[in-house]
């Protein structure tokens, strides 16, 4: 794996405050200026995923947690079936067990929701809108790139051979039309 003690310090945090990479970068002892763009670097990094998923699985063995458990509580909740669930406090001034609670409820109206929205993420059925825009948004800037690019071979050809080559950006009468409606 050959980690380095920053990486490691990064994906301990990281585990410890559920996934801010941020955070984990800063507490790993990045500076703030660089922090964001070394987060990002370092939950891409496979070494560190894979650290990450080693330093999980004895507490996962331990929660008898995986994954067909995890997505039908998930199911549970979506669907509003009564959810039993225990809180425990502990004392540790005096190193003793508190509170030691088990109670049932069913879920709220919004915890089905959330419940559900997550279930659907999972599936790929449901996609976040705004990755949709993002891609609309690449989408055309990479289009008008396209045709500034043709426009700029254009030119250069036209130069190249002593010619012209006239542009058409003004507006069509539609367009300007509206923009007069607009002031």
């Amino acid at each position: 794996m050959g980690l380095n003690k920053r990486q490691k310090a990064f994906a301990d945090e990281y585990i410890k405050n559920a996934g801010n990479s941020y955070q984990a970068a800063i507490a790993a002892g990045y500076s703030q200026a660089y922090a964001k763009n070394a987060a990002k670097k370092l939950v891409e990094n496979g070494g560190i995923q894979q650290y990450i998923q080693e330093r999980l699985r004895p507490l996962e063995r331990k929660a008898d947690l995986d994954v067909d458990k995890a997505i039908t509580h998930l199911l549970d909740i979506g669907m509003g079936r009564r959810i039993e669930a225990r809180t425990t406090t502990y004392d540790h001034i005096k190193k003793k067990l508190v509170d030691d609670v088990t109670m049932k409820y069913s879920p709220g109206t919004k915890q089905q929701v959330e419940a559900l929205e997550l279930y659907l993420k999972y599936k790929g059925v449901l996609r976040n809108a705004s990755k949709g825009l993002e891609d609309a948004q690449t989408r055309k800037a990479l289009a008008e790139a396209d045709i500034a690019e043709a426009k700029a071979k254009d030119i250069k050809e036209a130069n190249d051979k002593g010619g012209a080559v006239i542009i058409d950006d003004i507006p069509s009468g539609d367009e300007t039309e509206d923009q007069d409606q607009d002031k």
